[in-house]
């Protein structure tokens, strides 16, 4: 007598319904792939490894991968970058067979020889691994599905009623996974175009024209030197591979002080570095000045190298200001920047064109130079367009000499 199709599929109404209830409402994809892989073993389903692979939207990485181990009950995360779509780890893989044909993929490892199969099922054969799984998640938003990958090490690896349980729980999972990765999408483009802090605050729901606050904090403008003769003489692949070398270093200096870049300006660069009133403010000065040494250092670097390519060096100018500044959205009413404004911005930018008439790299407000004790030495007083009474601007005491 065969067994009705409700009786060993129960355990799989079960995974289901949690999955609608509770599954969908845990924080994030490595929590939910943990809870997941637990609540496959409870209903019997003979799981060793559960892993969850989703595509983004990202400079740096292709997607992320969620892997859950059953002897460990812990999850690994795995950011694949681009170039991983080129490499053998990709090519030949079943991934890239779900991918590229959005069916299952199915290898019983124990009645297949050793070394015929891809090297990455080849590792999970070394670690006792006798059948492997992977179905098409499909998603209504990416026309690529998103592998579910499950693994076992029973002996007699998922029979028939198991491999039909998990294609009806695949159903279910699909709409919950294509949450987590719409939210991880979206938290990507937030902060790879508008950057961590301003990114979080848009996501938390400032997207009105006139949401911000006012805040105390340290601001750069740099803008970068001979531009424009640059732009006129080189081809367009050079042009852009000093650019972006350009900004990566100064972004790189930044984020690793606490700053953040809120705009790219044609070749210039706005960035703030935000603090409390106080001591804090200190910090945010001393964060900026520490960020400026690391720039001007690696900068260094890279012209050396560019030297080497036949490519002309890249030198920009730095103006440093402190003060309240407001925080928020501004613009049209459909389309909005989330920036800073204030005087202290402007002053910066003004600052920053005098390293042109000084002759030097840097140059900060003498608010500013309070901030940072004596590592900033008076440079002069100087008349500026748009400002009522001249500038009074500090500078590195030892031009040739970052502060320590």
């Amino acid at each position: 007598m065969t067994t009705p199709p409700s009786a060993h599929l129960g355990s799989a109404d079960a995974v289901i319904a949690w999955l609608l209830r509770e599954g969908r409402l845990l924080p994030d994809a490595a929590t939910l792939t943990a809870a997941l892989g637990r609540r496959l073993l409870e209903a019997g389903l003979p799981v060793d490894r559960v892993r969850v692979s989703l595509r983004t939207l990202n400079p740096l990485v292709v997607g992320r991968a969620f892997t859950w181990w059953q002897d460990r009950d812990a999850v690994e995360v795995f950011n694949p970058p681009h170039s991983i779509l080129d490499s053998p780890d990709y090519l030949g893989s079943p991934i890239e067979a779900v991918h590229r044909s959005a069916r299952p993929y199915r290898c019983r490892l124990a009645q297949t020889p050793p070394g015929s199969q891809h090297q990455s099922l080849e590792v999970l054969r070394a670690r006792g691994t006798t059948d492997y799984l992977a179905l098409a998640l499909r998603f209504n938003q990416d026309p690529v599905p998103g592998p579910w990958i499950l693994s076992s090490r029973a002996p007699g690896g998922f029979n028939d009623a198991d491999v039909e349980k998990l294609q009806r729980i695949a159903h279910a999972l699909a709409p919950v996974l294509e949450v987590h990765a719409l939210t991880a999408t979206t938290r990507s483009l937030l902060d790879t175009y508008l950057g961590p802090r301003s990114g979080q605050r848009v996501f938390d729901g400032q997207v009105r024209r006139g949401d911000g606050e006012r805040i105390q904090a340290a601001i750069w403008y740099s803008d970068m030197r001979n531009s424009t003769g640059i732009t006129e003489t080189l081809p367009l692949e050079q042009l852009l591979e000093l650019l972006n070398r350009h900004f990566e270093v100064i972004s790189d200096a930044v984020r690793a002080e606490g700053g953040e870049v809120l705009r790219f300006i044609g070749d210039a660069l706005l960035v703030v570095f935000a603090a409390a009133p106080g001591p804090s403010l200190q910090a945010a000065c001393n964060a900026a000045l520490r960020a400026a040494t690391k720039a001007r250092r690696a900068m260094a670097a890279v012209n050396q190298e560019l030297q080497g390519k036949g490519l002309p060096e890249v030198h920009y100018g730095l103006g440093l200001d402190v003060g309240e500044v407001v925080y928020g959205n501004v613009g049209a009413r459909d389309r909005l920047d989330f920036t800073v404004m204030g005087r202290a911005v402007n002053r910066a930018a003004r600052i920053e064109t005098l390293t042109k008439v000084t002759g030097r790299e840097l140059l900060a407000s003498a608010p500013f130079a309070r901030q940072v004790g004596n590592r900033l030495g008076y440079v002069g007083e100087f008349p500026v367009a748009g400002m009522e009474a001249p500038l009074q601007v500090f500078g590195l005491r030892e031009p040739d000499q970052s502060p320590t």
